[in-house]
């Protein structure tokens, strides 16, 4: 479309940034993409391994939007180099796409000794994986643990363990994605929860409960209750923790902006947030999700 004259700050260069400046762009309004990473793409690229995604598709797409005219800063991180403030006196309006990046910790005594999934996963994307050993411990059922579990062999670990609290039927990955895994040879052990995480000479230690299903809880899925007598131990060099990922909050709320439990707050029909010119959409205001979603 012809141009507008209206210029457009996008908080986030990920799959909801990079999605809202695709469809503006068209609409013939200038856009520029604000993101702390050193490339765009946000979780596309930093946070699904390349053997799933690979990097040259990725950039494809990305080049289209150069074609369109996007612009990047990229290295920006909010609320160091740009403030909200700032965006709403030098644009027309703004879109806040920071997605749900915060790693959720194991919630047990000894949790600062496990790796962080996305950020495992972030390492391994820009080609720095930490040393992982043989024996490797991923905690969760979604696909961010499957990922770290599946990159873990790439990686050359020998023994690759998932750890969840759930049945199967419960996990929330992608099930071709479990099969897949287990063809390469990870092992899913499943009904058993953490109760702490050891740092001693030889490696880590990690005590562990069986647990059965109860009631659904607030999730819509059966409640994990602990097996009385039922605690076993498990060696191992690393433990990664992919237990979840929610949106920072915190720098929101500071900026002005209403937050919900699982995000920003928008009205529903038109994303806008609770400041005028404001608006968020993706991860941000959904809480960690598929990236299509």
């Amino acid at each position: 479309a012809p141009a507008t004259g209206k210029a457009v700050a996008i908080v986030g260069a990920g799959p909801a940034g990079l999605a809202a400046a695709w469809y503006l762009l068209r609409r013939g309004h200038v856009c520029t993409l604000f993101d702390a990473h050193p490339l765009p793409g946000g979780m596309l690229r930093y946070g699904i391994p390349a053997y799933r995604l690979p990097k040259d598709a990725l950039d494809a797409e990305i080049a289209g939007l150069r074609t369109l005219g996007a612009h990047f800063r990229m290295g920006a991180r909010w609320g160091e180099e740009f403030t909200l403030a700032e965006f709403r006196d030098a644009y027309d309006a703004v879109f806040v796409a920071i997605g749900a990046q915060h790693a959720q910790g194991l919630r047990c005594p000894g949790e600062e000794h496990a790796l962080a999934g996305v950020g495992f996963l972030e390492q391994v994307a820009q080609g720095t994986p930490p040393p992982l050993g043989d024996d490797v411990m991923v905690l969760g059922g979604g696909n961010t643990a499957v990922d770290c579990a599946r990159s873990a062999v790439r990686l050359g670990a020998h023994n690759v363990r998932i750890l969840y609290r759930r049945s199967r039927q419960e996990m929330p990955c992608l099930m071709e994605e479990v099969d897949a895994a287990e063809a390469e040879g990870v092992r899913v052990d499943l009904l058993a929860a953490p109760l702490r995480l050891e740092r001693h000479a030889s490696g880590l230690l990690l005590t562990c409960q069986r647990v059965t299903l109860g009631e659904p809880d607030a999730s819509g899925r059966r409640r994990p209750v602990p097996v009385e007598g039922s605690d076993f131990a498990i060696a191992c060099s690393t433990v990664i923790a992919a237990i979840g990922q929610s949106v920072e909050r915190s720098l929101a709320e500071r900026e002005g902006l209403r937050v919900t439990g699982r995000g920003i707050a928008v009205e529903a029909r038109t994303l806008a947030t609770s400041l005028p010119g404001v608006f968020a959409g993706g991860d941000a205001v959904l809480g960690a999700d598929l990236a299509v979603r």
